[in-house]
């Protein structure tokens, strides 16, 4: 059975939500809350400050793998799976939000394609289809790598475009643990999509590179890297 101290600090926390929403929860109150809603009858205070002393914010928690979550004393798997869930949810309701909105214009396109990867701590790789007016018709999740590294599709980039009867693609991937500058692979795979497309009528409009840093564009960076947009 919890104690009088641990049940009084659950009512405090719940009556609080429901009151007053979770908008002035400290980030170790969140935590603490989240854990509330798959631990009974036991403190989670100490696992809240336990979490925060190990990994030291909370992104680095809710971004954790969820084994290593779980060698945190009294971080079951269940607490684990529930906390891993926030930046996946997070993503999805950012991306529903402007799918129903319908980006336009590759300025849009360029703000929407980071909440892409939020939350991925794997490196993965997007393609946006255009219709003529640079309206986004669709989005795919195209590959996922390794940290380091993402595999390019082509054949399945081209499907998707001619079954969409695009006319501008946007691809980008995300550099999770490095920063926002193209590698030299970054580079010649760029290359061989600009080609790639050329074959099916579809321009590529941009190949963005988005990192914990910020983002990169290759139709924006200097001469030397944005003439992969344009090769021979």
């Amino acid at each position: 059975m919890p104690d009088e101290v641990t049940e009084s600090r659950r009512s405090l926390l719940m009556r609080r939500l429901r009151e007053n929403g979770a908008g002035d929860f400290t980030k170790r109150e969140l935590i603490e809350l989240l854990l509330l809603f798959s631990v009974r009858q036991k403190d989670t205070l100490a696992s809240s400050e336990a979490l925060f002393d190990y990994f030291g914010s909370l992104s680095e928690i809710v971004e954790a793998p969820i084994m290593e979550l779980t060698h945190i004393e009294g971080v079951s798997k269940n607490s684990a799976v529930l906390l891993s869930m926030i930046p996946q949810i997070a993503r999805r309701i950012q991306i529903d939000h402007d799918v129903r909105n319908k980006p336009c214009g590759i300025e849009e396109i360029r703000a929407f394609i980071p909440k892409c990867f939020i939350g991925r701590t794997v490196e993965h790789f997007v393609l946006v289809c255009l219709d003529k007016r640079q309206k986004m018709i669709r989005y795919d999740y195209i590959s996922k790598g390794t940290v380091n590294n993402s595999t390019v599709d082509l054949r399945k980039i081209l499907h998707i475009l001619l079954v969409t009867n695009a006319a501008y693609a946007v691809v980008a991937h995300n550099h999770p643990r490095g920063y926002d500058r193209p590698s030299r692979e970054d580079m010649k795979s760029t290359q061989t999509i600009v080609n790639a497309l050329k074959t099916i009528d579809v321009k590529l409009l941009d190949h963005i590179i988005v990192s914990t840093s910020g983002s990169f564009s290759f139709a924006n960076a200097p001469s030397d890297i944005r003439c992969c947009m344009n090769p021979d």
